[in-house]
């Protein structure tokens, strides 16, 4: 077919047809010149990844002895793990001895509640009965009074009877004698009253006494047992912090030269714990182009150094933050990765550049968009014409 297309615009009859190539590609151009949407990326200075680590230091917590490290540059370690300890010999003695004086005390509490419950039931039982005696010897007192009145009663009539000579000596003296045993008695039951509310009372201080005596015993052994179990405590603490752990999971960064028998004080660096985090791409843009431009939402994808990106491909990522100022003639900018690619290992302080997305336009737009900066250039950067010497002369003289 390509041969008689060729005679024929040889022979001029396919002149029309050559026309309408050239036309045709012109129109074809021109639709895409006018609404081809082209990505417009703007380019980073300089941009490297980063990894977003909490670094721990591991610090002495007091002076001592070393007696055990693992300790090693870039071990890999994970929280809870034992990386030193210091001598506790008498820390150990020491919590031993209060651990021991903490369990006697407890059963000396025991004790002495229920020796206090005993004494407190007794002194009730013991106020019940010393009201029982009082109303048991107000009862013969209240007899004894009413066996001397009525010998009284019976001594007034025969004392009558004995002036008129009616009853005889005998029956008077027995009267008179069964009088006097009736008040004998009276005062002893009065007096007996008397001795049993004595009696009661005593008995009820004593108890009181007791019950006092037990409970300030048990104060103190509740003040003991406050005291042991602080002293417990503290002698644990001060026993775990002679054996210091990994803080969090991560690797060894940096370790000391100190070795097992080695004196540390309180406060030297034994090592740091450095964890993994997040990775992130920071990137340091122009202020010129990327203020006002490069915003958070945007893609982006980054080409590292050492990796060719038709080989390996590029990171994807994403605009997560952008500084509002320039520092050191640079803007900051931090971008978070959505996708690396295999075979490019992650570490930290990988170097490569940036593109980001900023806009969609079309070929047109950006041609009309670079003519302009180009005019405006020259305009910006052309200087004054120098004066004349007249014209410096009339300026002189106007002035």
């Amino acid at each position: 077919m390509f041969p008689r297309t060729m005679r024929a615009l040889v022979r001029g009859r396919g002149r029309s047809a050559l026309w309408l190539l050239p036309v045709g590609l012109f129109a074809v151009w021109g639709g895409w010149f006018v609404r081809a949407r082209i990505t417009v990326y703007e380019p980073s200075v300089q941009a490297r990844l980063e990894v977003h680590r909490e670094v721990y230091a591991v610090d002495a917590p007091v002076e001592g002895r070393l007696v055990k490290t693992r300790v090693e540059l870039h071990r890999q370690v994970t929280a809870g793990e034992v990386l030193f300890e210091l001598a506790h010999e008498q820390e150990a003695r020491l919590l031993a001895e209060a651990e021991a004086l903490l369990q006697g005390v407890g059963p000396q509490l025991v004790a002495a509640r229920a020796e206090l419950d005993a004494e407190q039931s007794a002194l009730v039982a013991q106020q019940e009965r010393g009201a029982a005696g009082v109303d048991e010897a107000r009862a013969r007192l209240a007899e004894a009074e009413a066996l001397a009145r009525r010998a009284l009663e019976e001594k007034t009539s025969t004392e009558q009877l004995w002036t008129r000579q009616l009853v005889s000596e005998s029956e008077w003296n027995r009267v008179r004698t069964e009088l006097e045993r009736a008040q004998a008695v009276e005062q002893a039951s009065r007096a007996g009253l008397a001795r049993v509310k004595m009696d009661g009372t005593m008995q009820t201080t004593e108890r009181r006494i007791r019950v006092a005596a037990l409970r300030r015993e048990i104060a103190e052994l509740e003040s003991g047992e406050n005291v042991a179990r602080a002293s417990v405590e503290r002698l644990r603490d001060e026993l775990e912090r002679r054996v210091v752990k990994a803080p969090a999971d991560g690797i060894l960064g940096e370790t000391s030269s100190v070795r097992v028998g080695a004196q540390v004080r309180a406060g030297d660096r034994i090592a740091t714990v450095v964890a993994g985090g997040d990775v992130r791409i920071v990137a340091q843009l122009s202020p010129a182009t990327a203020l006002g431009r490069v915003r958070a939402g945007q893609r982006a994808r980054m080409k590292l150094e050492g990796f060719s990106w038709t080989e390996f491909g590029m990171v994807e990522a994403t605009v997560v933050a952008v500084a509002s100022e320039a520092r050191d003639g640079m803007v900051r900018a931090e971008l978070s990765v959505d996708e690396m690619p295999v075979g490019i290992p992650l570490e930290h302080g990988l170097p490569g550049t940036v593109d980001i997305a900023v806009e969609e336009a079309t070929p047109l737009r950006l041609v009309l968009r670079a003519l302009g900066r180009g005019m405006e250039a020259p305009a910006r950067a052309r200087p004054l014409p120098p004066r004349t010497p007249r014209e410096l002369e009339m300026s002189r003289g106007g002035g």
